[in-house]
């Protein structure tokens, strides 16, 4: 090999491959230090695709609120109509004993009275998060809106107003029926909500699931793989330390040639 006195090209090769390795290093660091895979200019892709999943976790998880928020209010509402429910059904029995010898139909119809007016107090009364218990809730699922809320049947000549007008001047059996009525009408009522409710219980599962996955692909997107950077830097400091070694023995070509003058 020629001995070159003034550009010692060894030594510059060794020291390139140095600063190569030295690089290699300081990106695995970054990357186990910070555990993205973009640190230290690496798989910049990587940020965009996380991005991307992350809008759709944050749209997911504002789905899943407001999808607990309906099922609050429909479970708010199945309470509601089971206390409805017995009152009403204590109407059936308080009227049905109207028409029995020695009823004391005075008291009978009191407590009818008081009866229909706890119904009512249920009815317009009842808040949930502030609102009345049966305004209607649009649900976005993200595949559009689903309106998750319990109805109530107070149209003119429903079973609600006809009780309201007939509770303490129609005794007896007439009584009865309008009961009768009200709770056949609460009974569905409440079926129609619990389908409501039980729809909602499922579709919570269901984006619950889907936010997990997405939280893992945000995961898979981003993280970086710590054993395998740990290996990429062990490798760039072996070689680090080797290149080191051998600028220095590099350094040393030029002496060669004071040697042969001496």
């Amino acid at each position: 090999m020629a001995f070159q006195i003034n550009s010692n090209v060894t030594a510059l090769n060794v020291y390139n491959n140095l600063g190569v390795h030295q690089a290699k290093s300081s990106a695995a660091l970054a990357r186990i230090s910070s555990g993205l895979k973009a640190a230290g200019g690496g798989d910049i892709a990587s940020q965009g695709t996380a991005a991307t999943l992350n809008a759709a976790l944050q749209a997911t998880q504002s789905s899943i609120s407001q999808v607990q928020s309906a099922i609050n209010r429909l479970q708010a509402a199945d309470a509601a109509y089971g206390e409805l429910i017995a009152l009403g059904q204590k109407g059936q029995e308080a009227g049905g004993k109207l028409a029995d010898a020695g009823a004391d139909t005075s008291a009978l119809q009191a407590s009818m009275t008081a009866l229909t007016n706890g119904i009512t107090s249920i009815q317009t009364n009842t808040q949930v998060n502030g609102t009345v218990w049966t305004t209607a809730t649009a649900v976005d699922v993200g595949g559009g809106n689903f309106a998750a809320g319990p109805t109530l049947n107070i149209a003119a000549g429903g079973p609600y107003a006809l009780l309201l007008a007939a509770t303490v001047t129609t005794p007896g059996s007439g009584t009865t029926t309008l009961y009768t009525n009200y709770v056949e009408e609460k009974v569905n009522e409440r079926a129609t909500n619990a389908g409501n409710l039980a729809s909602m219980q499922n579709t919570l599962q269901v984006l619950n699931s889907v936010a997990a996955n997405e939280v893992a692909g945000i995961g898979q997107a981003q993280d970086t793989d710590i054993a395998k950077e740990m290996m990429n830097l062990t490798s760039a400091n072996i070689m680090t330390d080797a290149a080191t070694a051998m600028l220095a023995q590099a350094m040393q070509l030029p002496n060669a040639v004071l040697r042969l003058v001496q």
